[in-house]
């Protein structure tokens, strides 16, 4: 993790621990490419809203908060590239008095959403989100007149591509037309497959660590497209679900992710049990590149000598906050390693902490 990294992880922490007496601290979301005067009308729109508020405090805090951001925004010519997060209100803890702080955070990824939202703690989700490092999942969604090519990135798809055919329904009448023309449709069909294949091929050959691939669609389409469209071998030994969905577009996007809440999670447990079988393997070895305890793991992750660090599920709070900050400083992963699995219990068994080195120590 970079410094820069490092020091928004720490504002955006910051951030999320202030609270407003009242629903009075403002977050402003701005989307990459979105033009600023609008936003600066909108805000000024609200300030004439805001006289309403019945709570005097209530009220002062707000317009003067809209005030500090639209005088805030006169910094910027235009709205930053990746776009902005602007957060601002009283965070005085007494009755009555005045602290009033803000702080405007260029992403370090394009933003997509526009946001206004007035309450007792700043919006901070999607800033955070940013900074996570994401599980992502190639899907396709399919049938022989729509599909679409997507990428799930933690709680949020990302529609990479829409396609739409010609591909005309089944021909009626019987006889030698019927079987040409019903040949002319295969025939379509199978470069429509191959279209979103190579589309799907590029796109999810890109991500780095794609955890694995969805297909969903009504009837056989899903099947056809695996056997003729020219996904991958590699590609095809990531699919992980093959669902039956009755729509196509975002509809059947969310359909499909909601039927593989199951294969997701038992994806989720197959990466712990593969991390973990790694550490007994070093273990079993006796390589020098496992290690357990807290102690041990602690000093090991002082010494950057950790690769990643493991802590049991039901460790307290604290320590796994304290953990999580140390893989942080020495750029190590860190898991959480739940208890539901064989391997699970035993890291719990072995104090709940455990790490695999990048060196002996």
């Amino acid at each position: 993790m970079t410094d820069e990294t490092r020091n928004l992880k720490k504002k955006l922490k910051e951030l999320a621990s202030y609270r407003g007496r009242h629903t009075e601290l403002i977050t402003v979301y701005i989307a990459d490419g979105y033009n600023l005067d609008k936003v600066a009308q909108r805000l000024g729109d609200e300030q004439g809203t805001a006289v309403n508020i019945k709570s005097a405090t209530t009220r002062k805090n707000v317009t003067t908060a809209l005030t500090k951001i639209l005088q805030h925004f006169k910094l910027f010519k235009r709205t930053p590239k990746n776009g902005m997060a602007v957060f601002c209100g009283n965070v005085s803890e007494i009755e009555g008095k005045e602290d009033f702080i803000i702080e405007s955070i260029i992403p370090p990824k394009p933003l997509n959403m526009n946001l206004y939202r007035c309450s007792q703690k700043f919006v901070m989700e999607a800033m955070e989100e940013m900074l996570e490092d994401v599980e992502t999942y190639g899907i396709v969604v399919i049938e022989r007149q729509h599909a679409e090519v997507v990428l799930l990135k933690g709680k949020r798809f990302e529609i990479v591509k829409k396609f739409n055919s010609l591909i005309p329904g089944k021909f009626r009448a019987g006889g030698q037309s019927a079987q040409r023309f019903e040949r002319v449709i295969e025939g379509m069909a199978k470069e429509f497959y191959r279209k979103v294949a190579d589309v799907a091929n590029t796109s999810f050959k890109e991500v780095k660590d794609l955890r694995g691939i969805l297909i969903g669609g009504p009837g056989p389409t899903k099947e056809e497209f695996l056997e003729v469209g020219n996904l991958e071998t590699s590609l095809k030994k990531k699919v992980i679900g093959v669902l039956d969905i009755g729509y196509t577009g975002e509809q059947g996007i969310t359909e499909l992710l909601e039927k593989s809440k199951d294969i997701l999670a038992e994806a989720e447990i197959t990466k712990e049990r593969n991390l973990v079988n790694e550490f007994l393997g070093h273990m079993g070895k006796d390589d020098g590149l496992a290690i357990y305890g807290l102690e041990e793991v602690r000093n090991a992750l002082t010494q950057g000598a950790v690769e990643t660090a493991m802590l049991s599920e039901d460790s307290e709070d604290a320590l796994i906050e304290e953990f999580e900050e140390l893989a942080e400083n020495a750029g190590s992963k860190f898991e959480i390693i739940s208890l539901e699995t064989r391997e699970g219990q035993q890291i719990k068994s072995l104090s709940g902490a455990a790490a695999i080195l990048r060196y002996k120590l």
